[in-house]
C-alpha cells in the first residue's frame, strides 16, 4: 500500500497494474509504463487506443484500465460534490 508523507493513501496509486499477467519482457513491448494512475496518462493511453495498431491483449488491458482509472476519478467528483453539499447544510 503506497502511502503519503501525511498518512493518507494515494488511491489513484492503488489501481491495478495495466499487464499483471505479462512477462518484464512483454511490458517493454506493449507498453511504456505499466500503470496508469494519472489523466496525463489517461489521455495518452486513450489516444493510443484510437491511433495505434496493437494486440486485443493490449488493446484489452488498455481499456480495462482507463475504466478503473475513470471508475476512481468519477468516485472523486462524487466525493467533491458531496463535501461541498455538506458545507452549504453546514453554513
Amino acid at each position: 500500500m503506497h502511502r503519503e508523507t501525511n498518512g493518507v493513501c494515494d488511491p489513484y496509486k492503488q489501481l491495478p497494474k495495466l499487464f499483471d499477467d505479462a512477462t518484464e519482457h512483454d511490458h517493454a513491448l506493449l507498453s511504456e509504463s505499466n500503470e496508469l494512475n494519472n489523466g496525463a496518462m489517461a489521455l495518452t493511453a486513450y489516444g493510443k487506443l484510437q491511433y495505434t495498431q496493437m494486440s486485443d491483449y493490449e488493446r484489452e488491458a488498455l481499456c480495462t484500465a482507463l475504466l478503473k482509472y475513470c471508475e476512481l476519478d468519477t468516485l472523486a467528483m462524487v466525493m467533491i460534490y458531496q463535501g461541498w453539499l455538506f458545507m452549504l447544510n453546514d453554513a
